[in-house]
């Protein structure tokens, strides 16, 4: 504001000097050199009025005289404006200008290098831990649940167990659990048979099975008679001494009985594992238990439990330096370098961009108009002189300058002349 009202008052000056120049050199007319100052006065006054009633009619009537063709900015306000709305929009911020700049811009690598280095800062962390443990918190756990239950039917219902008992039968041998098994059901009946009790219990089976048979005649004598020998306690000391050899021959390795109860205890299971009807009443009585399954309150509570512990492992925040970050870096990098995905991603941001701006360009235009319209002229003209008053101020200057100089030359040919 200082440089305009210094130039106004050099402009102002520079008339008063003129008009004082050119009125202490008409006492002496009849000097030559008199009379080319005063011609050069007096021309340099006319262009400096002049020039002054120019630049004020730009932006009010001089000395408040209504003169045609005077205050031609009020005047031609709205011309003024919708040529300043045009430019603006068609020349300074024209649609094909904005979106050519848009389109030379990588905005989509720019939006990735700016996540990627705000990323590891502190603010970046305390702001991911915050959003992460209101997203855990804020899952609608009881909303969820029935999906969880329907999904889990569904899963269930829709899992054969044939194959699984397949598998079963199968490594079964292949682990050679059917040997354990055998060993394990050996060594238990081994432990029974060893027990002082399984004597008399096996005896007393024994002999009331014999006891039992109906024969005649000559057989019927010789089963009396070794029934009269035999009791309990005999009966049972033979039968467990039998059984106990037989454990002790299944127990060898090398013994091939032992691997005849092998081949059939595979086969069996084979064959079972195999068989349409196992497999058709398994699958049936799975099907059986899952629809009668329940389970939308015990889902619920594991899913509580283990929300509970989630936010209790998110509690001092270490997960997002430790996990998150490096998963979201691998994210970045990944993406960097899929540049057909990031060209992709950039142009729907162009278009994106491009459809806003042509959408919205006219508001600019419409911006520009409203903040012209909320001044009065007389604001406007005060804004106007305040910007442009220090070059309009030296256009009264160079015209009171130019009109001198011409005065001289004009005023010495026409003393020529005369």
């Amino acid at each position: 504001m200082g440089k305009p009202k210094n130039t106004k008052t050099a402009a102002v000056w520079s008339l008063v000097i003129l008009g004082a120049g050119f009125a202490a050199m008409l006492p002496f007319q009849q000097y030559g050199w008199a009379r080319l100052l005063a011609g050069a006065f007096e021309a340099g006054l006319v262009g400096g009025l002049a020039d002054w009633f120019a630049v004020t009619a730009l932006f009010r009537h001089p000395l408040g005289i209504p003169i045609p063709h005077t205050a031609l900015l009020p005047k031609n306000r709205e011309k003024l404006t919708n040529a300043l709305v045009s430019t603006v929009e068609n020349n300074l911020l024209g649609k094909a200008s904005i979106e050519s700049k848009i389109a030379d811009i990588r905005l989509a690598d720019l939006m990735l290098d700016g996540v990627e280095k705000g990323l590891h800062t502190p603010e970046a962390a305390v702001s991911i831990d915050i959003l992460a443990k209101r997203l855990v918190q804020s899952l609608p756990l009881a909303e969820l649940t029935p999906f969880i239950v329907a999904e889990i039917k569904r899963q269930a219902t829709n899992f054969d167990v044939g194959p699984l008992l397949e598998d079963f039968a199968r490594q079964t041998s292949e682990k050679g659990y059917d040997r354990h098994a055998l060993n394990y059901t050996l060594e238990q009946a081994e432990s029974w048979l060893l027990k002082p009790e399984t004597s008399y219990t096996l005896g007393a089976l024994g002999m009331q099975a014999i006891s039992g048979i109906q024969v005649s005649g000559l057989m019927q004598f010789a089963l009396n008679a070794f029934l009269g020998y035999m009791n309990e306690e005999r009966m049972g000391e033979m039968i467990r001494h039998f059984l106990l050899i037989q454990v002790e021959e299944l127990q060898r390795e090398e013994h091939p009985r032992r691997q005849a109860v092998l081949d059939g205890l595979r086969s069996q299971l084979t064959r079972l594992a195999t068989k349409d009807t196992v497999q058709e009443g398994l699958n049936g009585w799975k099907n059986r238990l899952v629809k009668a399954w329940e389970g939308d309150a015990s889902v619920l509570g594991q899913m509580e439990e283990l929300r509970a512990r989630f936010l209790k492992y998110m509690e001092d925040g270490s997960y997002v330096p430790t996990y998150i970050l490096p998963l979201l870096d691998r994210m970045l990098a990944d993406l960097k370098e899929n540049t057909g995905l990031l060209d992709k991603i950039n142009l729907r941001i162009v278009e994106g961009i491009t459809r806003l701006v042509e959408a919205n360009h006219s508001r600019i235009g419409n911006l520009v108009r409203e903040n012209v319209d909320k001044m009065d002229n007389k604001s406007l003209i005060a804004l106007m002189e305040d910007k442009l008053g220090q070059d309009l101020q030296w256009i009264r200057i160079n015209g009171a300058v130019t009109g001198f100089l011409i005065g001289i030359v004009l005023t010495g040919i026409r003393m020529l002349i005369h």
